[in-house]
């Protein structure tokens, strides 16, 4: 619903949705806040049910994706645990069958287990500093043997998604006072 209102243009001879636009509102709205107010993803939410609880309409989902940068819900959305399970066997499946040396795509249970497995390396993301969060070497780094590797532990694939995940479950919605004002700077903006 949110993209159909949307102008296109032409890009490369071919003719796309023009994402642009919305940036528009958001500038106009950011640094504000009256106009956003924090939300906890719970297990089942989607984008649909957030704005049906906030709205009373679920067609207003592109509402909480405009206010939380999301421009593709499948990647840039709280995941639930069975959805993130089936990403990150999508994912990784490729990477998976040539760690492995698979003639066939492997199952997302094997796929799943192979991005948890703490006896390979193919696996890594990189590692992370036992006394700083925030400090990250490269595989590569790592296994060239210029950190002590009991200073560092690897994240692994599967850890990784995880922790990704969780980073997107809190959210901001528009406040409903605003709602009616953005909707008709949407309108004007598109009609442009």
């Amino acid at each position: 619903m949110y993209f159909k209102s949307f102008p296109t243009t032409n890009w490369n001879g071919q003719e796309m949705v023009d994402l642009s636009r919305r940036a528009d509102i958001l500038t106009k709205i950011q640094g504000d806040p009256t106009v956003f107010l924090p939300y906890t993803l719970k297990e089942n939410d989607t984008m649909e049910s957030v704005a049906y609880y906030y709205y009373g309409d679920a067609g207003l989902s592109w509402l909480v994706g405009m206010a939380n940068d999301i421009i593709d819900p499948y990647t840039d959305f709280w995941k639930p645990f069975p959805v993130l399970e089936r990403f990150i066997a999508e994912k990784y499946a490729e990477e998976c069958k040539a760690s492995l040396n698979l003639s066939y795509t492997p199952e997302d249970i094997q796929v799943i287990e192979w991005t948890k497995n703490a006896t390979i390396l193919d696996n890594i993301v990189y590692y992370v500093s036992l006394l700083n969060d925030d400090l990250k070497i490269s595989r590569k780094t790592q296994e060239g043997g210029k950190y002590a590797s009991s200073e560092f532990v690897a994240q692994r694939y599967y850890d990784y998604e995880i922790d990704e995940n969780e980073k997107k479950r809190n959210i901001q919605v528009i406040s409903n006072e605003y709602v009616a004002q953005i909707i008709d700077e949407m309108k004007t903006i598109l009609n442009d």
